[in-house]
């Protein structure tokens, strides 16, 4: 067994232990422990970090609103420029369509439903 994974296993079985209580259990030097327990867990957090987050139902939901509503601008912007008339009805329209789609993805990006 390497000193550093003697260190680790001797860490796990007494979480209490002090540096100095690892360093002459081990038989090494206290900076050596410090050395090793900080790369274990930098090594633990790069591996948390790393996991791909799970996508909730809802957010699946906010997904296909999103996707609907970027369709409808598509087809209402068709419709409305068949017909001068309503053209300014329709600047009104995306601009709000363009909050609701603002807030949904917002919502998708910065929390989990």
């Amino acid at each position: 067994m390497t000193k550093a994974k003697n260190i680790r296993e001797f860490q796990k079985a007494n979480p209490t232990a002090s540096f100095d209580g690892i360093a002459v259990a081990c038989g090494v030097n206290k900076h050596y422990v410090y050395q090793v327990l900080h790369n274990a867990k930098k090594k633990a957090v790069k591996a948390v970090k790393a996991v791909k987050p799970v996508v909730t139902q809802g957010q699946d939901t906010l997904r296909k609103e999103i996707k609907r509503l970027n369709e409808d601008l598509d087809g209402w912007r068709e419709l409305y420029l068949a017909s001068n008339d309503a053209l300014a009805q329709y600047e009104q329209d995306v601009i709000g369509y363009r909050a609701v789609i603002s807030y949904l993805q917002g919502q998708l990006d910065g929390i989990t439903v």
